[in-house]
């Protein structure tokens, strides 16, 4: 009885052996994982929004010029999501569904935005393509807070 406890024993051993390795590989990795999620998370990446009122509203195709328009802004170094629409009507008297377009751009930082703003294909799509349907535009830029808890 005895030597069988030796033996396994020594087998248990060998096997702990055998499974250090990974162990300590999985362990790194969840904590490599962990912390790169917890860095995307806490980075403050800015939020810039736009609002578009056409010179002629409700104007189908030119909401669709503009909504093409602002796809071919994807390609700008540095934006990293872009999403564009149409007001949606509302009874609530809080939302302000005045306007036809709206925007939405997504960047990593504060940096990259005005990298965004004073790029050549920007300056060109809004001055030759927006501008000229457009009777008012409003922006708003906001930094993604961290929450300290």
């Amino acid at each position: 009885m005895r030597a069988w406890r030796l033996c396994e024993s020594k087998h248990h051993m060998m096997r702990s052996r055998l499974l250090l390795p990974f162990i300590v590989a999985l362990t790194a990795s969840i904590l490599l994982a962990s912390h790169a999620a917890i860095a995307e998370f806490s980075s403050r990446g800015v939020v810039h929004t736009v609002f578009l009122w056409l010179k002629q509203p409700g104007h189908v195709q030119h909401r669709q010029q503009l909504l093409l328009a602002t796809d071919r802004l994807r390609d700008i170094p540095g934006v990293v999501d872009i999403r564009s629409g149409e007001m949606i009507e509302s009874d609530r008297a809080i939302v302000d569904d005045s306007f036809d377009v709206g925007l939405y751009f997504y960047f990593s930082d504060v940096a990259s935005m005005r990298g965004y703003l004073v790029h050549p294909l920007h300056q060109a799509i809004v001055e030759q393509e927006i501008k000229p349907l457009v009777e008012r535009i409003v922006v708003h830029d906001f930094q993604d807070s961290v929450i300290v808890e």
